[in-house]
């Protein structure tokens, strides 16, 4: 795994490198969102027209998504809960997204598709996050059978993708420009740069696995060896 953090954050200091100057002036919330789509790394071709910008906040859930969710925080902010909540459930029949006033989300965020969306009231999102479909972010009910454990909402760094189906859940820490896999139900930190994928975890599970099988055999044969080569008794003479 450190060879997947040392990789990730190689790549997180050339992405830095090259996006620096694009982000230097970048606002918040909804100001941040429309700077990102005119990006080049606004949609997966690169900067959009402003045609093709416009047909993409008209036609697609995700980027509906996120202005309804910016409208929600916004009364939110100033108290007027009934409003906001009205505003949240428009959201979740509109779009599918089903992302709570409360949560605190950085500008910039790319909603490639909202269907399955669920940010819960207390998540904390940097600047610059892809979220894809099926994406949960809450607590992880662990509460239920841990009666000592408090349970919380995850805080995810700036520029981390997270792929459709992933859910990360509780109180933990997701570092600036991670990558979690589709499907992965993440329950950990992760350090800057770090991918979280279920195969990457299950190969490595394995390789450990097989390499503790390996030394048990080594050990196991050892006391074997030590007895096949140790000298027999001779019978004395004249016994018997």
């Amino acid at each position: 795994m450190d060879g997947i953090v040392a990789d990730g954050s190689a790549a997180l200091a050339r992405y830095d490198s090259v996006m620096a100057e694009e982000r230097r002036h970048r606002p918040e919330g909804i100001r941040g969102d429309v700077a990102r789509l005119f990006s080049p790394e606004g949609t997966n071709r690169g900067t959009p027209s402003l045609g093709a910008a416009l047909r993409r906040v008209l036609t697609r859930p995700g980027p509906q998504a996120i202005a309804l969710y910016r409208a929600s925080h916004w009364l939110w902010a100033r108290n007027l809960e009934v409003a906001a909540e009205a505003v949240w459930r428009v959201n979740y029949f509109l779009t599918g997204a089903d992302i709570h006033p409360g949560a605190r989300i950085g500008g910039g965020l790319r909603m490639i598709h909202a269907s399955g969306v669920v940010i819960g009231s207390g998540v904390v999102i940097g600047d610059d996050v892809t979220l894809l479909h099926g994406v949960t972010l809450g607590g992880s009910g662990r509460g239920w059978f841990d009666g000592t454990f408090e349970d919380g909402y995850p805080v995810v760094g700036d520029r981390t993708e997270i792929m459709a189906g992933a859910a990360v859940l509780g109180p933990i820490t997701v570092g600036r420009g991670c990558f979690i896999g589709a499907n992965a139900v993440l329950a950990r930190d992760l350090a800057d740069g770090e991918a979280y994928t279920p195969a990457r975890e299950m190969n490595d599970l394995r390789r450990r696995v097989e390499e503790l099988e390996r030394r048990l055999a080594e050990l196991e044969s050892k006391p074997r060896a030590a007895r096949a080569a140790r000298p027999r008794k001779q019978p004395e003479a004249g016994a018997g």
